[in-house]
This record gives C-alpha cells, sequence and structure tokens, in this order.
C-alpha cells in the first residue's frame, strides 16, 4: 500500500504555473530594463504588467483552492522547521 503524502493535481499545477509565469516574468522584467523607448518596449512592458496579473489570479485561485481542499499533514520534522515551514506559509500568502 502506498501511504505517500501528496498535493492534489490541481494544487500542483497552481504552483507550477505561478512558478513559470514569476521565472518569465522576472526573465522578461530584466531584459527590458535597458531597451530604448520604443513600440517594441511597450509591448514587452504590456507583457510583463499581464504576467504579473495573472500570477496575482494564480494566487486568489491557490487560496479558494486551499480553502477547500487542505494540505496533506507535515511529515515528521524538528519543531524548529515546523515553525519556519508555517512561518514562510504564512509570509507567502500574506
Amino acid at each position: 500500500m502506498n501511504s505517500a503524502v501528496y498535493y492534489r493535481w490541481p494544487a500542483v499545477t497552481l504552483h507550477w504555473l505561478a512558478a513559470l509565469l514569476i521565472i518569465g516574468g522576472f526573465a522578461l522584467g530584466l531584459s527590458m530594463v535597458d531597451l530604448p523607448f520604443s513600440p517594441q518596449r511597450i509591448k514587452y512592458y504590456s507583457w510583463h504588467k499581464w504576467i504579473g496579473i495573472s500570477v496575482w489570479l494564480l494566487a486568489v485561485l491557490r487560496l479558494l483552492w486551499r480553502l477547500v481542499s487542505p494540505p496533506p499533514p507535515l511529515l515528521p520534522m524538528p519543531a524548529w522547521q515546523r515553525r519556519a515551514a508555517t512561518a514562510t506559509h504564512h509570509l507567502l500568502y500574506a
């Protein structure tokens, strides 16, 4: 019997979509900083803005999913690690 603790597919999908968008938005932001003012730069700014809005919407969906489907229990770990994990989640969702 498999007793592995795992997140369900919607949580995993939302996580990785947000991660890819954040990485892509960061890379796009870095690449457009040195561009001269042009229609291309305006287009990149628009893409960057919509990536940010998409990340925000995914975060809202993640929060809603977390209300409907609580995460699996934490694996056994020292108390300080559990507190650090809890604090990190609170910071990420704040």
